[in-house]
């Protein structure tokens, strides 16, 4: 049975993005010789087929270049690694299959892009937080925006906490923006925990239309999950909400062949 809440054309666009990434990036990986810590660095002759390994460590003056590389490989097996067993529990049949009969053609106009999310910094809203609570060394300001956050790590999405950007004459402040690189597109999310609060409420109704006004769509490029004294969504509902612009965002640049 297929019980899937992350659509199939997210993972599918998620695959062919990690595996493009895997196939562009030289064949480098960290690894030990003689108790050293090195990277291994191996390629092939294209005219001869003939396969060539070497071996850096790290006074040799490419190590910064050649450990990046190695850095970001092991990343994007991990992530594949993960995306893989997610799929395994929510779909039936081969990921790599159902992608081979799809392209991806990423964003190349919508300003809200990767580079976009690469230049906002994390934890830049100056205003003091009443409670400190921590998850993964980032102080936020409640437990739901934990919940939401360690969702986020849970789905594998990048995210920066509590950033800033202009909209106008208007400064936006989303609880989490996210990075989905597949698309090279940004998004950003709202734990809106005190809806219980008038101005709390009044607060977040122009922070909405900022957004708006910024071309912003709710539950394609913003997603709000809410809670008020009487209620908190469980963790199927957070995720079924975060499926919704997962879906809508990989809708729009995956295309079947």
């Amino acid at each position: 049975m297929e019980t899937g809440i992350i659509s199939k054309e997210f993972y599918i666009a998620r695959y062919i993005f990690l595996k493009n990434e895997l196939e562009r990036l030289p064949n480098v990986t960290f690894g030990r010789h003689c108790g050293e810590e090195i990277v291994s660095v191996t390629s092939v002759d294209p005219k001869t087929g003939k396969q060539s390994r070497r071996r850096l460590t790290k006074n040799n003056r490419d190590w910064k270049e050649y450990s990046a590389i190695a850095a970001r490989r092991m990343k994007l097996k991990e992530s594949l690694k993960k995306l893989l067993a997610s799929w395994k529990t929510d779909y039936e049949g081969s990921l790599d299959y159902e992608a081979s009969h799809y392209i991806l053609r990423p964003n190349v106009e919508n300003p809200f892009n990767s580079q976009f999310y690469e230049q906002l910094k994390p934890d830049s809203n100056t205003k003091e937080k009443d409670r400190k609570v921590m998850l993964n060394g980032t102080y936020m300001r409640s437990y739901f925006e934990t919940e939401v956050a360690q969702l986020l790590d849970d789905l594998d999405i990048e995210y920066k906490y509590e950033t800033c950007f202009r909209v106008g004459t208007e400064i936006v402040s989303p609880d989490m923006s996210m990075n989905f690189p597949e698309f090279n597109r940004c998004g950003f999310l709202e734990a809106l925990g005190g809806l219980g609060n008038l101005g709390y409420v009044n607060k977040n109704s122009r922070k909405i239309a900022n957004y708006i006004n910024a071309g912003l769509y709710i539950n394609r490029d913003v997603a709000f999950i809410s809670s008020d004294g009487d209620y908190r969504p469980d963790h199927r509902t957070m995720r079924r909400i975060i499926g919704v612009m997962t879906d809508s965002l990989a809708k729009q640049y995956l295309f079947k062949k």
